[in-house]
């Protein structure tokens, strides 16, 4: 048999839970091998990461019902804009190839949303709000895979609103709806985003605000490879596939008493900064 152990990972963001199984190959380690612990777990956890379960994790840790969210998108004057920050830059954009003018799109696009978030958080300021966002900037169709004008989708405070349609409307449009109150798990807009950004050299796959939190997994070690279960007073929102000795993975409701209090926006000590 396989020298190695299981740990059982789990993370706490909002109402939602997650817990993972992975065996780790190699010793045990103990005391001061605790890094090495660590740093093994999240190897084995690397074959099972995805963008999306991370981007779910800020959206449940960070937002409520009610928080909007948004789509932005480019009209004439503001797609004129991103042509006219490529052109200072002494690039001629007809010279270039396809794959390239739409990088290059891409990027002013991510340089102008910056911008419009620079104002917003100087308009927020002054009345004393703090703007929380998460983003992504888009030049394609998720389903189909098509290239589309530049967009972008954001989920911010709700105190943020109006402000961001100020500040965008010299540019173009502002799609908005409220995150729903009987979607505890914010996974399904988490897929949405992620469906929708390519590939990009160096580009995150999405972007949020400094103030924002991420939980910290807690790691423990397991006996044995048994199935993992939702905890007593928990509701089960996913699971895959069980295979005895494979690793696993389910999603839940946490019980009610380990929920935070409604409103908080779920912001829990163990949390880092989320700039994924």
């Amino acid at each position: 048999m396989k020298e190695g152990y299981w740990v059982t990972r789990t993370y706490q963001a909002g109402a939602v839970g997650e817990k993972s199984k992975y065996f780790v190959p190699g010793t045990r380690p103990t005391g001061k091998d605790r890094r090495r612990e660590k740093n093994a777990i999240k190897k084995q956890e690397q074959n099972e990461y995805s963008s999306v379960k991370a981007l779910a994790r800020v959206i449940n840790a960070n937002f409520i019902a009610g928080d909007p969210l948004m789509g932005l998108d480019y009209g004439p004057a503001g797609y004129d804009r991103l042509l006219k920050w490529i052109a200072g830059k002494g690039i001629n954009l007809d010279s270039l190839d396809e794959a390239q003018q739409r990088d290059l799109i891409w990027e002013a696009a991510a340089h102008e949303l910056d911008l419009c978030l620079r104002r917003v958080k100087y308009r927020l300021k002054k009345d004393g709000i703090e703007l929380k966002a998460v983003y992504i900037t888009s030049d394609m169709d998720g389903e189909t895979g098509e290239c589309v004008r530049v967009h972008h989708h954001m989920v911010v405070n709700r105190e943020a609103m109006p402000a961001f349609v100020d500040a965008w409307k010299e540019l173009g449009g502002v799609d908005y709806d409220g995150l729903y109150e009987n979607q505890i798990d914010r996974t399904p807009i988490a897929e949405y985003f992620i469906k929708q950004v390519r590939r990009i050299p160096d580009a995150k796959k999405f972007r949020s605000t400094r103030n924002l939190v991420r939980p910290k997994p807690k790691d423990r070690f397991a006996q044995t490879d048994a199935e993992i279960r939702v905890p007593k007073g928990g509701t089960l929102i996913f699971r895959a596939a069980y295979g005895k000795g494979q690793p696993q993975y389910i999603r839940y409701v946490m019980p009610a008493k380990q929920q935070p209090v409604s409103g908080t926006g779920a912001v829990y000590p163990s949390g880092v900064r989320a700039d994924e």
